[in-house]
């Protein structure tokens, strides 16, 4: 389970924000794919050598796993299960771009700039059925995806070959499909931030018993359709933000209402399925933002700053203990 938005600030600085919610330990780390770096796919063994480097978490395996990111163009990308919806093809097809699911997020953002570029490439795409090593199964996932336009879209693997959805709302978060939810958002039209009006009924003049009842119904669960209902409504209300690090500060307090912490949510394995980590990624900045689960104190990279022509991944190590400052000396 994971939930994703976009944010766009009064100076145009545009976000993308996700959960990692997983009952796996994923540890992953923030790596640094460079230019023309080489990788072979697992669905037909091609040789890729992107164009772009881009940031983000992942884990270093045959290939290195890409769980979101922001490349060097401000492209974005949060890759969210999508568990009982996702169709792959079962073999590679020739004069196709053959891909694992799980090397998605390298080949978009290692491969294309802005969501124009997505759109032109998602034509050849063909997404086989392949296990991801570290989990011994195939994972089912779709994408959000944003640039520096600010214009968001959702790419998911269906039985009619990929589909790509403009998203309006910036939200997403797993199963049903995209079009499902925003449907779904219909339900919700009455919830507001103001306070209801007092009501007479018979003799009596009812009124609320304290603020928040505009909100009375917002779904409070963690199931995919409360989520990205809950991220939805607490984005639209949100009070404006200025800039990048007020941006940031926001998404990570619409997400705060949709971490998971540990015990919350049990699986029928048994296992935790909880928020392992949170981040935000800038696009005009090309900057990564993110917190863990043991250390909510805030952690940045920023591409920019790094040689992006480098023959070797790079990985960022973060601290993993919570720093508490103390105001004594």
């Amino acid at each position: 389970m994971c939930t994703s938005i976009t944010l766009t600030t009064a100076g145009r600085e545009h976000l993308l924000a996700r959960t990692m919610d997983f009952d796996f330990e994923l540890n992953g780390e923030v790596l640094l794919h460079p230019r023309r770096y080489k990788w072979k796919s697992e669905a037909d063994g091609s040789e890729h050598a992107g164009r772009y480097a881009f940031i983000g978490m992942g884990r270093r395996l045959k290939n290195a796993l890409f769980a979101d990111g922001v490349n060097e163009k401000g492209l974005s990308c949060a890759a969210l299960y999508f568990p009982g919806y996702a169709v792959y093809e079962n073999e590679a097809k020739e004069q196709s771009r053959n891909l694992a699911p799980h090397e998605f997020v390298t080949w978009v953002l290692s491969e294309c700039g802005d969501l124009e570029d997505v759109k032109k490439a998602a034509v050849s795409l063909n997404i086989v059925e392949r296990e991801v090593s570290l989990l011994s199964t195939v994972t089912p996932l779709h994408w959000l995806l944003t640039d520096r336009s600010g214009a968001s879209i959702v790419v998911e693997p269906a039985a009619g070959g990929i589909q790509i959805h403009d998203n309006p709302v910036g939200v997403l978060t797993n199963s049903p499909d995209f079009p499902w939810h925003l449907t779904n958002l219909r339900n919700y039209i009455g919830l507001q931030p103001g306070q209801f009006a007092a009501k007479k009924m018979g003799d009596m003049t009812l009124s609320a018993f304290g603020q928040g009842s505009g909100l009375s119904g917002l779904p409070g669960d963690f199931t995919p359709p409360s989520r990205f209902v809950r991220a939805a409504v607490l984005k639209e209300h949100m009070k404006p933000v200025s800039d990048e690090t007020e941006g940031v500060s926001a998404a990570f307090h619409i997400l705060s209402h949709m971490n998971i912490p540990k015990g919350i949510v049990i699986t029928d394995n048994g296992e935790d399925d909880y928020t392992q980590y949170t981040a935000v990624m800038c696009s005009e900045t090309c900057s990564y933002y993110f917190h863990h689960y043991q250390n909510r104190q805030i952690q940045k990279v920023c591409i920019l700053q790094e040689d992006l022509d480098s023959n070797e991944i790079k990985a960022f190590q973060p601290k993993q203990e919570e720093t508490v400052h103390s105001l004594q000396s």
